[in-house]
């Protein structure tokens, strides 16, 4: 990666090693990237960032793809993506129908990723700060944005995404970009499938992280 420093966390503790394990798979590889928004990218995703080192877990691409099996197949029943059912069914067809441009960044340390229309850019902080649980809620995150969602509030006072700075939700009713991901986070910690137990754990901690300092006004919930 010419342009960017990093440096790759335990991939036990993140979960790129379990599913890291799984997605090198050329058919994975094919839907993810057809699916997800990749195609028609592929300059953001080469020179470094993984295009022809797809299994590298140590690199973007796959920790991407890594995030996107997570969102593809975490509910008993995948296949069904009934807008009736929970989030952990359908939150993979949301963001298909929603991201059509998935675009990696080195970025500046300010942001996970940022949404302009149906385009999304993810930073290192994607990759390297999130686990894969995370990676998938981001994804679930912008999507909302692509949707059409903005954050209307400011975190509250103690928030460690910065008390009083825009850019929280203004309660869960708002059913905003923040929701969706802490609703994900929820299923995924109650109902996740070919998963671990370690990684429904991580994703509970996530969710009640987002719960406790995302919102104006708390939305009561703790999972």
């Amino acid at each position: 990666m010419a342009t960017c420093t990093y440096s790759v966390p335990d991939k036990n503790a993140s979960g790129d090693n379990l599913y890291g394990a799984v997605i090198c798979n050329q058919a994975y590889i094919d839907y993810f990237w057809n699916a997800y928004g990749f195609q028609g990218n592929k300059n953001y995703w080469d020179d470094g960032f993984g295009w022809e080192d797809p299994c590298n877990t140590s690199k973007p691409l796959a920790r991407a793809f890594n995030g996107c099996y997570l969102l593809t197949y975490s509910a008993q029943d995948y296949q069904n993506e009934s807008w009736n059912s929970p989030i952990l069914n359908w939150g993979r067809r949301y963001v298909r129908n929603n991201i059509d441009d998935l675009r990696s960044k080195c970025g500046d340390g300010s942001a996970i990723a940022r949404a302009s229309g149906d385009t999304v850019e993810v930073y290192l902080g994607f990759f390297y700060t999130k686990d894969v649980p995370g990676r998938a809620e981001t994804l679930i995150h912008e999507a909302r944005h692509a949707g059409g969602k903005s954050h209307n509030a400011k975190f509250p006072a103690g928030s460690v995404f910065g008390a009083g700075k825009d850019g929280a939700d203004s309660s869960w009713g708002h059913e905003g970009a923040w929701m969706y991901g802490a609703l994900y986070l929820w299923w995924f910690y109650a109902a996740g499938a070919r998963t671990t137990s370690a990684m429904r754990e991580r994703a509970r901690q996530r969710g009640n992280l987002v719960i406790d300092n995302a919102f104006a006004t708390h939305p009561g919930y703790s999972i």
